[in-house]
């Protein structure tokens, strides 16, 4: 699947940068960091809060980026906008400031942490509640 991301120059640069150095896509670099970033939401956006963007800058200042995944990774991405609140491409910007240079370190990375996605409705006492899996458990039974 293809989407877009309006990015810092800079930021791209980086990205850019990184996925030479590891000899990966871009792409696979930005799934990468993003997927590390998803460790950091103790506590999803709120209710009624509104996606916060990147701040303003002059045109010349952005990258247009023509992002490919599969479609777990598209899901995923999706989800992480939603429970953080934030557009894909400001999640990129925390994440490359906050883990490119430990991945680009780390030669041995796994650059597909989460292999697999699922969701699963369940309805408890006429509520129905829906489960996100970024990855599958040992047990598969444990997932209804």
């Amino acid at each position: 699947m293809e989407t877009t991301l309006n990015m810092r120059t800079d930021i791209f640069k980086q990205i850019t940068y990184a996925a030479r150095l590891r000899g990966v896509s871009r792409s696979g670099i930005i799934i990468s960091l993003v997927k590390e970033a998803m460790k950091d939401i103790s506590d999803p956006g709120r209710l009624g809060s509104m996606v916060r963007y990147q701040k303003r800058m002059k045109r010349c200042d952005w990258q247009l980026f023509h992002l490919q995944v599969g479609e777990d990774d598209y899901e995923f991405l999706l989800d992480m906008r939603k429970l953080c609140k934030m557009s894909v491409s400001l999640i990129l910007a925390y994440a490359v400031e906050k883990y490119l240079s430990k991945l680009v370190k780390n030669k041995n990375a796994d650059n597909y942490r989460f292999k697999n996605y699922a969701i699963v409705r369940e309805c408890l006492e006429g509520v129905i509640c829906w489960k996100f899996f970024w990855g599958l458990p040992l047990n598969l039974s444990t997932l209804f």
